[in-house]
């Protein structure tokens, strides 16, 4: 790797081993199926979503981000226990400022139809596609960000930025930012791609039914060694009990974002584990700035009136830690001294300010999904409950991942949505920096305050100064009700005991890391 890890950051340097020597996940093909098939060795996974296309660059949902993670490569990665680094491309600062990024691509990276990653794959994915087409995720973060993308070399691609973007690296791995190649896509077109994906990540795209199942097979030319487990099926199962029954039913050997209560139950169950373990997601009611929910006492009501331990006690056994803010303890820009408090009579006192009261409720709408993450629907209802007490009557409105998307990134949510955001990196851009920034599409709060507090931070080449930038903007988006943490992300998977599961921080299901003993 010619790159190197970013001067302007304070992270620990990647683990760059990790992908040539952790195992890999492969999955079977039929269904039901025989678990753990071996020679070669085959896993079946139950999967709570389908991909809305394989065109990774369109959507960055972070439940079907694992999905594309199997198939495609970005330039710089995760570890298992958060460390940032290279992935298929190194990285250094060719200035002081944050406005010049050197990428350097690995060698002997292919896609899956042989040909060789390049410095010309990078300038499309991230210039050439995101200007030609203005629907994309990836254009919506990058368009306004770059002025050009330099190839000098077929292995070093130079982006150059209109303003200090000293995140660069850290934004490679956001969620729709995966290579795509130019040569193929230019030759089949983007309806085709979206159909029958290239991508240069450890699994190919043998099989898709939408909706129905997936199946890949290892690529055994991938740059970080081959998978051990050479074919995955993942059966997508929308529904939580189906989930549930499957892998008690042996049909499956993996599941996950299953109620904590039914990890605890399966793990009892002879053959089957479980694992909870934190995740950098946020559990959170997105706010919207129309209606009656422009009304900030309603706001800060609606947050005063949930009690956060309770609903981790309930539905995640204690393991959810409560949050007064996005970051999690441990993450850069958390604020340990800042509570924001469980209070009835504080909410009480917020709604009457505004006229509501026993005899005149707030009426509210909350958006929900159903069975995408642990609880979710659960949770709405106990949230319903519990502003019930303060005289806010909420009605629960359910939807479908696909549509949430869609609203949310079309500013149609006329409501707030209980929802899990996922930060894969921990930094406090891909928080307050996506999802209250009003020019992203994952921003679903809008209002004029939030961007000149915002800018000065994109632009801070100081690691210490932008944490505390951050720490300070984090509190005061609490503090005016513009967004409501309410719990730290927890992962729930239950497996076969002959299937090593590795859990990663970001929250990432990536069975390339996974053995079968």
């Amino acid at each position: 790797m010619g790159g190197v890890e970013c001067p302007l950051h304070n992270r620990r340097s990647f683990l760059a081993n990790t992908a040539a020597t952790a195992g890999a996940l492969g999955l079977a093909t039929s269904w039901p199926a025989r678990a753990l098939a071996a020679d070669p060795p085959s896993i079946v996974v139950a999967y709570p979503s389908d991909v809305p296309s394989w065109d990774p660059i369109a959507a960055g949902a972070s439940i079907v981000s694992s999905l594309y993670q199997c198939v495609f490569d970005k330039v710089t990665d995760i570890d298992p226990e958060g460390a940032f680094g290279p992935s298929v491309g190194g990285f250094k600062w060719l200035d002081g400022e944050g406005k010049v990024l050197e990428i350097t691509v690995r060698d002997g990276a292919t896609f899956h139809n042989g040909d060789p990653v390049t410095s010309a794959d990078i300038r499309f994915t991230f210039l050439e596609r995101c200007r030609a087409d203005t629907t994309l995720l990836l254009g919506a973060q990058w368009n306004p960000l770059i002025d050009d993308i330099e190839t000098p070399t077929p292995n070093r691609a130079i982006f150059r930025f209109k303003l200090p973007v000293v995140t660069a690296p850290q934004l490679l791995v956001g969620p729709s930012a995966y290579i795509v190649p130019k040569a193929y896509f230019e030759k089949v077109g983007r309806d085709a791609f979206a159909e029958n994906p290239v991508g240069s990540g450890p699994y190919k795209v043998v099989d898709w039914v939408r909706d129905s199942r997936i199946v890949l097979e290892a690529y055994d030319k991938y740059w970080g060694g081959a998978a051990p487990i050479k074919r995955v099926t993942l059966q997508i199962m929308k529904n939580v009990s189906a989930r549930i029954a499957a892998i008690q039913a042996g049909q499956v050997d993996f599941v996950h974002n299953l109620p904590v209560r039914e990890v605890t139950r399966l793990s009892a169950t002879p053959g089957l584990t479980g694992n909870l373990h934190p995740i950098n997601n946020v559990l959170l009611i997105h706010m919207v700035n129309k209606g009656i929910y422009r009304d900030p006492n309603l706001r800060l009501a609606m947050h005063h009136a949930i009690d956060k331990q309770a609903l981790s006690d309930a539905f995640f056994a204690g393991q959810a830690k409560p949050l007064s803010m996005w970051e999690a303890e441990g993450l850069p820009a958390n604020d340990p001294t800042f509570k924001f408090p469980f209070s009835l009579d504080q909410a009480k006192a917020l709604l009457a300010k505004s006229g509501y009261g026993p005899a005149n409720p707030a009426k509210i709408v909350l958006i929900t999904l159903n069975g995408v993450f642990p609880n979710d629907y659960d949770m709405a209802r106990a949230l319903v409950q519990m502003w019930k007490a303060v005289n806010i009557e909420a009605e629960l409105r359910v939807m479908e991942l696909p549509e949430y998307s869609d609203m949310s990134r079309s500013d149609k949510l006329d409501a707030p949505a209980l929802y899990s955001w996922t930060n894969s990196t921990g930094d406090p851009e891909s928080y307050s920096g996506t999802l209250l920034d009003p020019s992203k599409r994952n921003s679903v709060w809008k209002s004029d305050d939030v961007l000149p507090r915002l800018q000065p931070l994109y632009r801070e080449p100081d690691y210490a100064k932008r944490m505390a930038g951050y720490r300070a903007l984090d509190r005061w988006v609490v503090e005016q009700g513009y967004a409501v943490p309410i719990l730290q992300g927890v992962g729930t998977p239950v497996f076969t005991k002959r299937l090593r599961y590795v859990p990663f921080r970001s929250g990432s299901i990536l069975p390339y890391h996974w053995t079968v003993s």
